[in-house]
């Protein structure tokens, strides 16, 4: 694979979203990066997966179980806080100090 392409390919991670029966499997499992992991809970949280006439569920192909969408995006929430917390909200920007005067353009 090239280093610029992404690695969310839907039919790739829906095959291997798949092989769990339940997302928390997914968080669980130790050989899945937290990457990996987020592909696949999104894979599986996608409209192309829900159920008709059932939006709130998702069925992946080959699967006789539905699952609740809240319980995959509640799964990639519990992913997002293993991850770095997100920056205080409402706090301003931090811009670094400037070090030495801007130089004046030539001409001016």
């Amino acid at each position: 694979m090239k280093s610029n392409q992404t690695l969310f390919d839907i039919h790739a991670n829906s095959i291997l979203a798949a092989t769990y029966s339940d997302p928390s499997e997914v968080l669980a499992d130790p050989v899945l990066s937290s990457l990996e992991k987020r592909c696949v809970l999104a894979a599986w949280a996608s409209d192309a997966f829900a159920v008709e006439n059932s939006p709130w569920l998702r069925q992946l192909p080959g699967s006789s179980t539905t699952i609740p969408v809240g319980r995959v995006l509640s799964a990639l929430r519990d992913l997002d806080e293993e991850d770095d917390p997100p920056p205080l909200s409402g706090a301003p920007a931090v811009r670094p100090h400037m070090l030495e005067e801007p130089k004046l353009a030539v001409g001016f």
